[in-house]
């Protein structure tokens, strides 16, 4: 999903003649670890009810940051990028949004250190739900490797998918799901943190464990 989404699976890198072989090797030995890392919601976080913003905001830059369960709980192993939103809501609650990203260089030091292709979302305008849910999907999208914390290597998706909680204008999550296809196929999934900065030359926040839940 994206230059995106995403996600980087949790494979140490090594000298070796092979690292394809290496790499396999790995998948193989910790095939549990493709779902979701454990997680306790008990993060002293009140989520509250689920709802809909009342107002509106138009192409707010977030940063984005999904954690998947090949980064073994790591959240410096969660995979970044830029995400632009607009949200309008309707009479009678919920609304529509629309969203599109750009993966983040691994150690990105602002918005601007963007990498590889933006990719918009499908649907234009997708439907929020008054509790202020919404999915949102992409096809054939890639993960540069420098993009990629963990393995450094291009992460190619023939589809994704986001499902989406719109909390405000500053804050939302979502759980991210992906088909990848290269260097290995396997479905990768994980819960993602979206917060509004500053600006687009503010460093990118510090996240822990507990911030990667979705609601």
């Amino acid at each position: 999903m994206w230059s995106v989404p995403l996600l980087a699976l949790a494979v140490p890198v090594v000298a070796c003649v092979d690292p394809e072989k290496d790499y396999n090797d790995y998948v193989d030995r910790t095939a549990d670890a493709h779902a979701p890392p454990p997680m306790s919601l008990d993060s002293g976080i009140e989520t509250g009810p689920l709802y809909a913003p009342d107002a509106g905001f138009m192409t707010n830059l977030l940063f984005m940051s999904c954690l998947t369960g090949n980064a073994e709980g790591d959240p410096s192993k969660a995979s970044s990028s830029v995400v632009t939103v607009t949200y309008a809501p309707k009479s009678g609650g919920g609304g529509t949004i629309t969203f599109g990203n750009q993966a983040l260089v691994t150690g990105a030091s602002s918005l601007e250190n963007v990498s590889g292709m933006y990719y918009q979302a499908s649907p234009a305008n997708a439907p929020v739900a008054p509790d202020g849910t919404a999915t949102v999907t992409w096809q054939n999208t890639m993960i540069p490797g420098n993009a990629n914390p963990v393995t450094m290597m291009d992460l190619v998706f023939s589809s994704t998918s986001l499902a989406l909680h719109v909390e405000s204008e500053t804050q939302m999550c979502g759980n991210f799901s992906g088909n990848l296809i290269q260097p290995l196929q396997t479905l990768v999934t994980g819960p993602c943190v979206l917060r509004l900065l500053p600006s687009a030359t503010s460093p990118p926040p510090t996240l822990t464990l507990s911030d990667f839940h979705c609601p």
